[in-house]
């Protein structure tokens, strides 16, 4: 199996993951503060990680610069402006300036690493960002208030970490680099601790368990595939094309856990979404 293949595999199981996380927010949110849940989500999977690391050689200490940008990026910054902004948005807004990602870690990676895009690329992210808009606007309300400013700004973190995974990957190790770069996350949170765990102890049971699944399959397992799809991509943008599906796949879920049929909107925005990826990947070809 070529390893163009297996980053296409993993960035879409970490799409499919990731999709769960916007319906299991806002379930936690009922009983945790954004950045308790921030907290709690790094930490479960930050041990989940390290019991994988445990037999792997300690990490250099010329990487720990990078786990501790890497982990405020991607993790605790990321995950409290995200929460911030979940909880005063609705989930058509959240879904779609979330999904702006692509088009920010393409314009950043064209800057930085020096990658550049063709025309059919860059058309074929505006097809799939028009495709999340339709998807999640077409019977959603937009939301606008301060919420939008975080959940952009969440963006512009979950970018930059992009960068960071495609740039250290393959020095420090998928595995080491994710797994330190959540335990450095749950660091800079730690400070909520205390009242996490208070609010822990307190919730619903129900409430502990989607932590718990927020920490172990959104956040350990997702980003672990996501650090293997852009170690092992062409390029960044080849994998970050593969955000746009997360609000598809989540309208899909609810969908599912609903036992509702999908509505025009999802299947015209899907379609557009399936189409701007299909030429961004034969534009690549």
């Amino acid at each position: 199996m070529s390893a163009r293949y297996c980053s296409h595999c993993y960035a879409l199981c970490a799409a499919v993951l990731w999709s769960s996380a916007y319906v299991f927010t806002k379930v936690a949110l009922a009983s945790f503060t954004p950045a308790t849940l921030g907290f709690l989500r790094c930490a479960v999977a930050a041990l989940a990680l390290l019991c994988l690391a445990a037999r792997h050689a300690k990490p250099a200490a010329r990487d720990w610069p990078v786990f501790l940008l890497s982990g405020i990026l991607g993790f605790s910054l990321y995950l409290w402006l995200f929460n911030t902004g979940q909880a005063g948005l609705t989930a058509a807004t959240s879904c779609a300036l979330i999904s702006t990602a692509p088009l920010i870690t393409a314009v950043m990676a064209a800057g930085l690493l020096r990658e550049r895009l063709r025309p059919s690329g860059w058309l074929a992210l505006a097809l799939a960002f028009a495709g999340v808009l339709i998807l999640t606007l077409w019977e959603g309300r937009l939301s606008l208030n301060d919420g939008i400013f975080w959940t952009l700004g969440a963006a512009v973190c979950i970018s930059g970490y992009n960068l960071l995974q495609r740039r250290y990957a393959g020095r420090c190790g998928t595995l080491t680099l994710t797994a330190w770069s959540f335990v450095c996350a749950a660091l800079t949170l730690s400070p909520f601790a205390p009242e996490a765990v208070r609010r822990f102890c307190l919730a619903p049971w129900t409430h502990c368990c989607a932590v718990v699944f927020l920490g172990l399959f959104p956040s350990a397992l997702a980003y672990l595939l996501w650090a293997k799809a852009l170690a092992l991509a062409e390029s960044t943008g080849t994998v970050a094309a593969y955000m746009f599906l997360t609000p598809l796949f989540s309208f899909l879920l609810g969908y599912a856990v609903l036992a509702e049929m999908p509505g025009p909107g999802t299947f015209a925005g899907g379609a557009l979404i399936l189409a701007g990826l299909a030429l961004f990947q034969r534009g690549r070809s």
